[in-house]
């Protein structure tokens, strides 16, 4: 399958239509095969886990990685405190969660935090980011147009945490459009680097 270019589409909307309509067409093994593949990609990445300390997971959505089945218990064994983001208004909140058992559909249709302990933004060590595309230029990220996560990884205390994008190979393009707000991600892991 060609990746589309953003030249085909003209505005970041029009792209975000196209993305989703290329996620949707996706047969559900195929997410699930590529899923293991990510995740076995972040678990050979020793760099990441040699020292525990606080990560942000996503999830939820049909057309996202499925980092809850194995990765979230392979992160509590390694002693790794987990945060998923609460929506409170226009702004994530990170709260602790120990198992899938902590985590409901929220309004947006992502996992939510159940209830948990609130994590202080400072205390984030690595930050795996979500979206819709992503550009391999210069790691421009497309997100689903609500903006949370460019206003989260703008927050000045999480200046120190690491970040990493988590997709699916097709949603890497060569250029996205890119807004002086769009928060970039300097590292993309996909289903590609787990084989």
């Amino acid at each position: 399958m060609t990746p589309p270019t953003p030249d085909a589409f003209g505005s970041k909307a029009a792209l975000r239509q196209q993305m989703r309509q290329r996620l949707k067409m996706l047969p559900e093994s195929s997410l699930h095969h590529w899923s293991g593949q990510i995740v076995h990609a972040l678990q050979k990445r020793s760099d990441l886990w040699a020292q525990p300390g606080t990560i942000a997971l996503f999830g939820g959505l049909r057309s996202e990685p499925d980092l809850i089945s194995t990765f979230l218990p392979w992160l509590q064994e390694r002693g790794w405190r987990s945060v998923f983001f609460a929506v409170q208004g226009v702004e994530l909140v990170p709260m602790s969660v120990t198992s899938a058992q902590d985590l409901r559909r929220g309004p947006l249709g992502v996992w939510e935090p159940a209830g948990g302990q609130v994590v202080p933004h400072a205390e984030l060590d690595l930050i795996l980011v979500p979206g819709l595309a992503f550009g391999l230029r210069d790691g421009t990220r497309l997100g689903r147009g609500g903006g949370f996560y460019d206003r989260l990884l703008s927050r000045p205390e999480l200046a120190r945490a690491r970040r990493i994008a988590v997709a699916f190979h097709l949603q890497l393009l060569p250029d996205i459009p890119c807004e002086p707000h769009d928060i970039r991600v300097p590292e993309i892991i996909t289903e590609l680097d787990g084989v």
